[in-house]
């Protein structure tokens, strides 16, 4: 996407650059349309004045030049609307298409530090009011250029003393115009700050409505909402006063005009030196003018608004995060992957993360992490799957360094599913087979069946074509969590990343799908993070974190028989256990 912010002025020019030949059809339609406009008052002079020397056919002569330079106007403002407000929806198409591929490329990172409802205020809104300059705000700037020479190279030549007189008043637009349009662009930036705040917190009250019902949040919700539409509706006041302004000064200058016209124009006329008919070509010439006067300061106010959009919009396209590589089509080997973590370091500001950790796994190699909240189980795997990159020390796949090149690589060959599952707003058949679409209807019921989901699809009604809602709203936390797990293990994965993957899952449930997942053992290189015990003793061997931080390493069996944090951790789970069975 171009980069619109070279010039405070010409902000808009590589939006439009890649239109030239559209653009310039526009201009010469505008032309064509402002000059055939401009010239009409001059025939209607001719037809007054000939009507004053009672030229009867001369007269209708000129009616009828008339006539043909306003179907001309007519014909050639068509094509000037139909072409630049076309133009200005392909630059809209093009900026939300191009903004909308660039925040798909972004790494993780960049998510972290934004908001959502400030990136869709960006892509509705900011693009939204570059595409009202760019269009409606460019032809009004655009006409006013075109018809202002014309009319006045008609008026000086009827009278240049006349014409001086006359446009004098305009003079004072360019002040007020510059004033008022400092004014509103400041009062812009507020705004569209104050309606991202307004639609980030919609978004997120909406997104969690159970939560502010489950804590009786909602009156509270609604006051903080109340306030910030009251200063959203403040700041769009505050703009449509100073907006509102235009008008009436255009008016005003206008008026004035008028006044000097009679007064001047009439002593003129008294003393011979005009006659009937320049009065009247004069008196067109104003009112030609007239509104595209005042239109140019609803375009002014229009780019005022589209430039603060558009910073908006450069901000977020000029984040510091690389871009992620393109998206390719990869032949990848059919072995599982081996993985090497050496003095891996990962922190965050408040000092909590993870390493100096050293790692390695075999390819087909099970690893569970188990550990407290916050020891870094979470951060181990999303550096493990490349969502993260490390500070220090380093990641190697398949003992070449993980860098920013083979990251789609090592992405083709993953299956990840994080600790809240994600389903999109579609058929569960879709979401089960997004990471391989050429799955058949066989592949996803054998995966259905190791994850435990088939019967709920013969209960649903419309089995796997039943849409699961936003979010997949119309699931449990735990059919959610088999739907994405289910999802990750039918794309075949040489890595399968699992964060607490049946956390939401029954006892009964989990050992279920874990006696199944032991047909994939030595498939897939498997790391999983869990908090129970008996879900580790899946995999072959065991690493306990604490505080970002190996505290043991080794197979389930040696790790229970030594003193230590797993230990303990599989005697009270055992407790628990037994203590749930006699129940």
């Amino acid at each position: 996407m171009a980069d619109a912010s070279r010039s405070s002025l010409f902000w808009w020019w590589p939006l439009l650059a890649r239109h030239r030949r559209k653009l310039y059809g526009g201009l010469a339609a505008t032309v064509w349309c402002s000059v055939a406009a401009s010239v009409v008052p001059f025939w209607s002079g001719k037809a007054v004045h000939a009507l004053e020397l009672r030229d009867w056919h001369g007269s209708r002569i000129y009616l009828l030049w008339m006539l043909a330079f306003t179907l001309t106007a007519g014909i050639g403002r068509y094509f000037m609307r139909n072409t630049l407000i076309g133009l200005s929806r392909e630059v809209e198409r093009e900026q939300r298409e191009g903004l909308y591929t660039y925040l798909l490329g972004r790494p993780f990172a960049f998510y972290e530090r934004q908001r959502v409802g400030d990136l869709m205020s960006r892509v509705g809104d900011d693009v939204g009011t570059v595409r009202m300059a760019t269009g409606p705000g460019l032809m009004s700037f655009l006409q006013v250029v075109s018809i202002l020479p014309v009319t006045l190279a008609l008026m000086i030549h009827i009278n240049w003393r006349l014409t001086l007189a006359v446009m004098l008043p305009f003079s004072l637009l360019a002040l007020g115009f510059y004033l008022i349009g400092k004014a509103s662009h400041a009062i812009q930036q507020k705004l569209q700050l104050a309606f991202s705040a307004l639609s980030t917190f919609s978004h997120e009250t909406i997104s969690g409505e159970r939560v502010v019902q489950a804590f009786g949040l909602e009156e509270a919700r609604v006051g903080h909402f109340r306030e910030l539409s009251l200063r959203h509706a403040a700041l769009s006041m505050q703009q449509t006063v100073v907006f509102s302004a235009y008008a009436p000064l255009s008016a005003f200058i206008s008026g004035v005009s008028a006044l000097v016209l009679v007064a001047y124009g009439g002593s003129l006329m008294v003393r011979g030196v005009l006659d009937l008919g320049d009065l009247t070509a004069f008196t067109g010439f104003l009112v030609a003018l007239a509104w595209p006067m005042m239109s140019l300061g609803w375009s002014v106010n229009l780019f005022q608004r589209a430039r603060a959009g558009q910073e908006r919009i450069d901000f977020v396209l000029n984040s510091p995060e690389p871009a992620l590589p393109p998206a390719v089509a990869i032949l990848l080997p059919e072995q599982p992957a081996a993985l090497r973590l050496e003095g891996a370091v990962h922190r965050f500001d408040s000092g909590r993360g993870l390493g100096p950790l050293d790692l390695e796994l075999a390819p087909g190699d099970s690893l569970a992490v188990v550990g407290g909240i916050g020891s870094g189980k979470t951060l181990l795997l999303q550096m493990l799957a490349g969502l993260r990159e490390p500070q220090g020390g380093r990641l190697s796949v398949d003992g070449e360094t993980l860098d920013e090149t083979g990251l789609r690589r090592h992405w083709a060959g993953l299956g990840w599913v994080p600790q809240e599952a994600f389903l999109f707003s579609d058929t569960l058949r879709v979401n089960l087979a997004m990471g391989r679409p050429e799955a058949t209807e066989e592949e996803v019921w054998d995966i259905a069946r190791v994850v435990c989901l088939d019967e709920l699809i013969q209960r649903l009604p419309q089995g796997l074509d039943t849409v699961v809602g936003e979010r997949g709203v119309a699931l449990s936390g735990g059919e959610r969590q088999r739907a994405a797990l289910a999802r990750a293990l039918l794309r075949r994965p040489r890595l399968l990343l699992l964060d607490d993957a049946l956390s939401a899952v029954d006892a009964e449930t989990e050992s279920r799908i874990l006696e199944n997942l032991r047909a994939f053992l030595g498939k897939s290189t498997l790391v999983l993070a869990t908090h129970r015990v008996f879900v580790a003793e899946t995999c072959a061997r065991v690493l306990v974190l604490h505080e970002g931080k190996v505290q043991q390493l080794g197979t389930p069996e040696d790790l229970a028989a030594q003193p230590g944090t797993y230990a303990r951790l599989k005697q009270l789970q055992s407790l628990e256990r037994e203590l749930v069975r006699g129940a």
